[in-house]
């Protein structure tokens, strides 16, 4: 596992490079101006001796002049100019206006690198030269006094900078104190109170997600409430029964109080599983596939068959004319589609009268395909089609179901986007009318196959 990292330090360890890359680039420049500066100034007091020398008329002479460089150097020889004059005895006619030529050049004597000046008139001839070592230390002692008081003032950046990033910092580290004192069912929305701007967004994210493990939390609560209720009167008709199979004496009433029993028994399991079904709906993150609508509706028919079959119920499925199955593919989970289309059937086949109708139908539109489930039965009125997808929400003559069948469906439908709205059947009971959002176009192909 990578180690975490502090922001702190890593700040500190930026500002540090910065101020240690920021005085090296200007140590160097310095350095380059200095000696530039001591170049300069050091050709000007070569010339000016030159000229002192011609305009004295010296005799032909080689010797050291003692004039220090710039800088606090001690004066001796090697870092002190060297003046050589030579004299000319043929230097033409007096007459003819004084003029000289000067020539700067840079010269490798054994091993040392000088700067040379050779100023040349008709009478003579006048050498000056200077060590170019001489040059470069006086530049870094310039360039060191200068740089010095940067370097002296860095390390009281570097700490006004790890203060100022601790008080930046200070906000986050009460955050963490307040998470980490919490119960674990203290789900109340952080403070903002002086949370710098770059960290109000991760804090109010915080504060979102608390928000919606709160909400999710309740729902589980007045889950787990519910269910403890609805399972409290199965449980208790099973046991009623049970103990009626257990006083029975006669054959005929031991037959009604088995039969009693197996129903009980059969309608506790429905419940049970119907529960099972919306709490892994309402947490499960599946896998999403290309799935075909046509094979997906054969399959929940084929599990509500025989209950259609045994009460002489149609139940049937048309797709809309001229359009193949592969038209009537979207993007979802096959085996939670399944469990949604035959929670709507055995809806419709258990209150659809004796002999009805129960249809599936498959309509392409522009954007969307439109799946609708309907029946002969006695529908829902238009008051009272919110309530029914709510948990444990029963008809008026409802003792068999469970309430759970609309819950399951609309938990499915959200997972998936799939667009949920009850009407009225033009078979004059209840239509439930399920509008899919279409795959792009080049992910139409089949996915993976229901079982």
């Amino acid at each position: 596992m990578a180690r975490a990292r502090s922001i702190r330090n890593r700040l500190l360890l930026i500002v540090g490079i910065g101020v240690l890359l920021a005085t090296a680039i200007q140590s160097l420049v310095v350095y380059k101006v200095a000696l530039s500066e001591v170049d300069t100034v050091s050709d000007f007091h070569m010339l000016e001796m030159a000229h002192a020398v011609l305009r004295a008329g010296s005799p032909a002479m080689t010797q050291v002049v003692m004039v220090p460089t710039l800088g606090k150097l001690p004066t001796n020889e090697e870092n002190c100019f060297t003046l050589h004059v030579e004299r000319k005895t043929d230097f033409g006619n007096e007459t003819e206006p004084f003029r000289s030529r000067k020539t700067y050049a840079n010269q490798q004597q054994q091993d040392r690198a000088l700067r040379v000046l050779t100023v040349d008139t008709p009478r003579a001839r006048v050498t000056v030269s200077h060590d170019m070592a001489v040059r470069a230390q006086t530049a870094r002692r310039l360039a060191f006094n200068t740089i010095l008081p940067v370097i002296a003032v860095a390390p009281l950046l570097l700490l006004c900078v790890g203060w100022g990033v601790s008080h930046a910092l200070r906000p986050m580290g009460r955050i963490r104190r307040e998470i980490g004192e919490r119960a674990a069912a203290d789900l109340r929305p952080l403070s903002t109170e002086g949370v710098p701007e770059e960290a109000l967004p991760f804090v109010r994210e915080i504060n979102t997600l608390f928000s919606r493990i709160t909400t999710e939390f309740e729902a589980r609560q007045n889950f787990v409430a519910d269910v403890a209720h609805e399972l409290r009167s199965p449980l208790a008709a099973l046991k009623l029964q049970v103990e009626l199979l257990c006083r029975s004496r006669t054959p005929e009433s031991q037959a009604l109080a088995h039969g009693r029993v197996m129903a009980g028994i059969a309608r506790a399991t429905r419940l049970v599983e119907q529960l099972l079904t919306l709490a892994r709906e309402g947490a499960s993150q599946q896998a999403m596939t290309a799935v075909p609508l046509p094979q997906i509706a054969r399959l929940a028919i084929s599990d509500t068959l025989a209950a259609a079959t045994a009460r002489d119920i149609d139940l049937g499925a048309a797709l809309q004319d001229g359009l193949p199955e592969s038209s009537f593919t979207v993007s979802g989970n096959a085996e939670a589609l399944r469990t949604l289309l035959r929670n709507l059937l055995d809806n419709a086949v258990k209150y659809t009268p004796t002999g009805g109708v129960v249809t599936i139908s498959l309509q392409r539109e522009a954007a969307s395909i439109l799946l609708t489930v309907e029946d002969s039965g006695p529908g829902i009125p238009a008051a009272q089609q919110e309530r029914f997808f709510e948990r444990f929400q029963r008809g008026s003559n409802d003792t068999a179901g469970s309430g759970l069948g609309l819950a399951i469906v609309r938990a499915i439908a959200e997972r998936h986007g799939i667009g949920l709205r009850l009407d009225t059947s033009t078979l004059g009971g209840l239509a439930v009318l399920l509008r899919f959002p279409c795959l792009p176009a080049g992910d139409t192909a089949a996915g993976q196959q229901a079982e």
